[in-house]
């Protein structure tokens, strides 16, 4: 398994370089609506909005695991409060045995 993710990491390190030789133009990045301009490689504007939007998916799956895990907890303490609640009433309406005073028996013992 471990050189299977070597060999994986290698094409994609690869790949990388290769598009980085590619598109090693220059080009202008305008932060509209802030006052900012840069001239940077191609590649490395690519990346980067590629990096930005790979940091939002994330952040978003995150905060969505994390409200379901709530919900998940939430639900599991509602089942267990239920469980015992149902638990309760069973036993309180359970038949009891009576135990009945010993009756006398007939012929004075």
């Amino acid at each position: 398994m471990r050189s299977l993710m070597r060999i994986i990491l290698a094409l994609f390190i690869i790949i990388l370089v290769t598009f980085a030789i590619a598109n090693r133009e220059m080009v202008t990045v305008n932060l509209w609506p802030l006052p900012f301009t840069s001239s940077v490689p191609l590649f490395i504007a690519i990346l980067g909005a590629f990096a930005v939007g790979l940091l939002i998916g994330s952040g978003l799956t995150a905060w969505s695991r994390q409200r379901l895990k709530m919900q998940a907890r939430s639900s599991e303490r509602r089942a267990e409060r239920a469980e015992r609640t149902a638990a309760e009433q069973k036993a309180s309406t359970a038949p009891r045995a009576t135990v009945l005073p010993p009756r006398a028996l007939p012929g004075g013992n």
